[in-house]
């Protein structure tokens, strides 16, 4: 018994030492209340815990365990923006300084030589644009800028060597010229040898953002060094998702599907449409078949009945015992379809704001379409009847709506502008937006 009791109070210490925290100061500190922690996996960010930020200062004690890799640590709102990455390698404690400009680790062999590497080295290649901006051909001067970049890459390969930074380090060696080239043939070599460092199976490259961050730069950076048209700044779009394809093939169909839903989401936030529906229609949505992936098709399938320039879904409604059709009017220049509820107050401070612009334009030239989404008949008969002017379609069931669902509507209000032959041609988050939207125009 006391055998067993002396090894318990051996093992204690052990424990507890084998505990390590990541602490760091916020400023300004009354900016920051709270802090998620993720573990950054393949296909998704696995929570792993949540706390207060107190004054601008985090502590948080990893158990004992805890996986060792990438970890994301989410302080703010939209959290897809607000947070930073770091590793935790289960062998030393983290500490950092934040503000709105700058991360700094402070405490963290490995996290400082992470940060410092990357910093330095994009200092470096900033070398080759000063290079080839001076004008200068002479070779001896543009070896020793490669020189200096192959030095720097050795140093820091070699310090993180037996760590998880040394993965991303070694994985981000760039193509090195032997002799004078210029800058056409260059950037050519760059993109030729672009993947060289990167073994696309390693788990902890793959347990990061590393893969899909490199992926997303191929596509918009490897391009020839020319002026492009845009439909042949397209055409290298997808020359680059092709080379992609084929580096990541044989890695496990649900994480090409992260890595292509990855740069299609990437694709629909700087409104490159063409490429989104081309990333959605030859790769990401095939692998979502196989994987039976519904969620995912039916999002693709929204993203383009609703883009831009796409005919605007047609639906029915009943009024005075006959049945009418969007795709069947013809009586204006434009449409604007408004999704609202009379219980909504925001949509009750929108909807007389849209009747005095479109009462402002000339006669024709405007046509509203009002779909009440409401649980009930009675409030929406009151409130509709203010706006005579308006065509007003009761959708019963409300978020369950059929129409609502077929425009793929969360909130309300929601407003959609149709040109003549009903196709969408703005999105407006409301009134303001729509008379700017027509301003502009």
């Amino acid at each position: 018994m006391i055998k067993k009791l002396l090894c318990i109070l051996f093992l204690i210490p052990m424990c507890m030492q084998a505990q390590k925290v990541i602490s760091g100061t916020f400023s300004p500190a009354e900016k920051f209340e709270w802090f998620i922690i993720y573990k950054l996996k393949t296909t998704h960010q696995a929570y792993v815990d949540n706390g207060k930020i107190v004054d601008g200062k985090l502590s948080y004690t990893f158990k004992p365990s805890t996986e060792k890799g990438m970890y994301r640590l989410v302080y703010g709102l939209p959290q897809e923006s607000e947070n930073f990455d770091f590793i935790y390698n289960g062998e030393e404690d983290i500490e950092f300084t934040f503000n709105e400009e700058k991360l700094d680790f402070t405490l963290s062999k490995e996290n400082k030589l992470h940060t410092s590497y990357f910093k330095n080295i994009n200092e470096a290649k900033r070398m080759i644009n000063a290079f080839y901006q001076s004008g200068s051909t002479d070779e001896t001067t543009f070896l020793e800028v490669f020189n200096s970049i192959d030095t720097l890459q050795k140093t820091f390969e070699t310090e993180a060597e037996g760590t998880t930074a040394y993965e991303f380090i070694k994985a981000s060696r760039t193509y090195m010229p032997t002799a004078y080239e210029k800058p056409q043939v260059m950037v050519a070599n760059i993109k030729k040898h672009y993947f060289d460092a990167i073994d696309f199976s390693n788990p902890i490259l793959q347990n990061s953002d590393f893969i899909a961050d490199k992926m997303s730069n191929y596509v918009f950076t490897a391009l020839p060094l020319k002026e492009f048209t845009a439909e042949e700044l397209t055409n290298e779009y997808k020359k680059n998702i092709a080379t992609i394809s084929k580096k990541i093939q044989s890695l496990p169909v649900e994480y090409q599907k992260t890595l292509f839903n990855i740069l299609w989401e990437q694709m629909v936030v700087v409104e490159n449409q063409d490429i989104a529906i081309h990333i959605g229609d030859d790769y990401l949505a095939p692998l979502a078949k196989q994987l039976n992936d519904k969620i995912l098709i039916d999002k693709l399938d929204v993203y383009k009945r609703l883009v831009f320039g796409a005919v605007a879904p047609d639906f029915s409604w009943v009024k005075d015992n006959k049945t009418h059709k969007l795709s069947e009017l013809d009586t204006a220049e434009n449409y604007i379809i408004v999704f609202w509820s009379s219980t909504c107050s925001h949509c009750l401070k929108e909807m007389p704001k849209l009747k005095t612009f479109v009462n402002s334009q000339e006669k024709g030239k405007f046509k509203v379409i009002a779909i009440g989404l409401e649980d009930e008949r009675a409030s929406w008969a009151d409130e509709s009847s203010f706006y005579p002017d308006f065509i007003h379609v009761l959708g019963l069931e409300k978020w369950d709506n059929e129409i609502g669902n077929l425009y793929d509507v969360s909130s309300t209000p929601t407003f959609f502008v149709l040109n003549k032959d009903k196709r969408i041609i703005g999105k407006p988050y409301g009134v303001k937006e729509l008379i700017e939207f027509y301003t502009k125009k």
